[in-house]
């Protein structure tokens, strides 16, 4: 389980990877890479691990009901 910095710390790389990343790398890193969801601050994201490299594929609020 990682705590609150790490996964603060992973989200932040991962959105300036894909802000750098070319369209192919993230079709490939969508496709291809290893997924995993995370949780922070009431909002779920999606991050993708492409060749070593995190990509943040999306991040939403969680619906409250």
């Amino acid at each position: 389980m990682m705590d609150d910095r790490s996964t603060a710390n992973l989200i932040l790389l991962a959105q300036l990877h894909y802000q750098h990343a070319r369209w192919w790398t993230l079709a490939a890193a969508w496709i291809f890479g290893r997924h995993r969801t995370v949780r922070h601050l009431g909002r779920v994201g999606r991050v993708s691990f492409w060749r070593g490299q995190p990509y943040l594929l999306s991040f939403r609020e969680t619906a409250t009901s």
